[in-house]
């Protein structure tokens, strides 16, 4: 993390995000549109990473085997091949619901339900993403200067998250969106809504093992929406340590989506 790579794509992404927030503040473009174009892009780059980080992966079937004079486990060759993508790509993390989100929002009728996902959508969408732009995970296989700009991944990750930021800041600049300070509720409970599954799915996908029906550890964790394990790297042995880091991350989602909802506490609602 935070390798010149890194930093590169960071100043390139904030570049294009006060470029695009600018010009969409001079063209004034209608939601809706503005919604359909970037669900279109939106869509072109999820097509772009499930080709970039689907594989082709051997079939194994495990076998005992000796080595150095020692039986252990290991996994053979079964001759047969299978595309696969690792979990933690599926389309769970924040941002990525923010496409399906995009998708759904272009499909409705009924304004209120709108304003409900813009309402998610606007500080959401602008935390999840800036967060995904500073605190990149691509960095773990990118190494080099050369990597972050000839990998299609890095461009499609950055640009889609600049995209996105550019979005939720004028859906809540545009006096379109008709958001208004007390949406802020509802961001919250569409938030809790979307996270608590995270509690389940992180331990249905990440690959657990079991000595005589105990469970000993897992071999690869998943974290979507980093319910698990924090994103500052730091290693959490007690399960109060955990639960203290979950009251911090929901005290601090409570008080970001407030104070990016503050400067709009003046404007009136729609039906005022």
């Amino acid at each position: 993390m935070f390798s010149t790579g890194h930093i590169l794509w960071i100043a390139i992404s904030f570049v294009l995000i006060i470029g695009g927030i600018s010009a969409c503040i001079r063209l004034k473009p209608d939601i809706d549109r503005l919604m359909k174009v970037c669900f279109s892009i939106g869509l072109v780059s999820e097509v772009i990473k499930y080709f970039s980080m689907i594989q082709i992966v051997p079939m194994v079937d495990p076998a005992i085997v000796e080595e150095n004079g020692t039986m252990v486990l290991s996994y053979l060759p079964s001759g047969q091949y299978t595309p696969m993508m690792p979990l933690e790509h599926l389309p769970f993390e924040l941002c990525s619901i923010q496409l399906i989100l995009m998708g759904v929002y272009c499909l409705l009728k009924d304004e209120k339900k709108k304003h409900a996902l813009r309402a998610f959508m606007f500080p959401c969408g602008i935390l999840g993403a800036t967060l995904g732009i500073v605190m990149a995970t691509l960095t773990s296989y990118l190494q080099t200067v050369a990597d972050y700009f000839l990998t299609i991944r890095a461009w499609q990750y950055f640009l889609y998250h600049a995209m996105l930021v550019v979005l939720c800041l004028y859906l809540g600049i545009s006096d379109r969106s008709h958001l208004k300070f007390q949406d802020w509720k509802t961001a919250i409970a569409m938030l809790i809504a979307f996270d608590l599954p995270t509690f389940y799915l992180n331990s249905i996908f990440s690959s657990q093992v079991y000595q005589n029906d105990q469970l000993i550890g897992v071999t690869h964790r998943i974290n979507f929406f980093s319910s698990y394990v924090n994103p500052l790297g730091l290693v959490l042995t007690e399960k109060w340590q955990w639960i203290t880091y979950l009251v911090i991350r929901a005290s601090l989602a409570l008080v970001l989506i407030i104070l990016i909802y503050i400067p709009l506490r003046n404007r009136k609602s729609v039906n005022d």
